[in-house]
């Protein structure tokens, strides 16, 4: 080779392999697909949450990929990337109420407040953005309700103040599944937390 030339060796990236360890970000994406399915009747309630079950714990992509494979809108996903949690939010209910059901994105952190009102939060249909969540609740005067679907991991720890604030939560989650961190203070009144299984879709 000639002293003015340069030699370039060009290296393509390797393949991602399908036995490849998977990370949250693909776990919760796969979890957003099978709840689309569900949300439109291409998944029964019994199927969905198996899937879901086994989505939260699978640890390769080739695991993932056969979760979906049979669902509209399944393609080779950009892998490993980042969780992106929506952005952190406040309930409040000052003399009123609040309410968060059905489909919605639950953030990294949450915090809701019941000053001389309520408030229910249904996490049993929502998307979660995150791996682990913090939620934040503070009633005075005021009740508030936690609703959680089965597979999810709850740790609750809260102070009731001649009022009360749950201890405990029916029932384990499932390995994999997303955790939700419940803490806060009740002051004269409930933040009450409840694992209750998701209906069926009406015909």
């Amino acid at each position: 080779m000639r002293s003015d030339e340069l030699e370039v060796t060009v290296s393509t990236p390797a393949s991602r392999s399908g036995s490849m360890r998977a990370a949250d970000t693909d776990r919760i994406e796969v979890a957003q697909l099978l709840t689309d399915a569900a949300a439109s009747g291409k998944l029964g309630l019994t199927e969905y949450e198996s899937r879901l079950n086994r989505a939260y714990a699978a640890q390769t992509y080739d695991e993932l990929d056969r979760l979906a494979a049979d669902l509209p809108g399944a393609v080779t996903r950009g892998r490993s990337g980042p969780c992106r949690p929506a952005p952190s939010s406040v309930l409040l209910a000052l003399l009123s109420g609040f309410e968060r059901r059905g489909r919605w994105n639950v953030p990294r952190r949450l915090t809701t407040i019941a000053l001389w009102g309520g408030g229910v939060v249904d996490l049993r249909y929502a998307d979660f953005t995150a791996p682990e969540v913090e939620i934040r609740s503070y009633s005075i005067m005021g009740g508030q309700t936690i609703l959680v679907p089965p597979e999810v991991n709850v740790d609750l720890r809260g102070i009731g103040v001649m009022g009360s604030f749950d201890d405990s939560v029916d029932g384990d989650g499932s390995p994999g599944a997303p955790v939700v961190r419940i803490r806060g203070l009740s002051v004269c009144g409930s933040v009450t937390v409840k694992r209750k299984k998701r209906k069926p879709a009406k015909a």
